[in-house]
């Protein structure tokens, strides 16, 4: 489940090109189940992927 958390936080930030902020919260949607600060943790995750040149799946 990490991987495809993280995958769909790259997808909001990528795709959807949503500030880190609002894609935190719009995780909150794929994942009610996640607390505030693991959806700011896999963001800030999958931004770091992202800059690294990772792409998300």
């Amino acid at each position: 489940m990490h991987e495809e958390i993280i995958a769909r936080a790259g997808f909001l930030l990528a795709e959807l090109r949503l500030s880190p902020a609002d894609a935190q919260l719009r995780l909150r949607d794929y994942f009610p189940d996640l607390e505030r600060e693991e959806r700011i943790r896999y963001v800030h995750e999958a931004g770091s992927l992202l800059q690294n040149g990772a792409t998300h799946r």
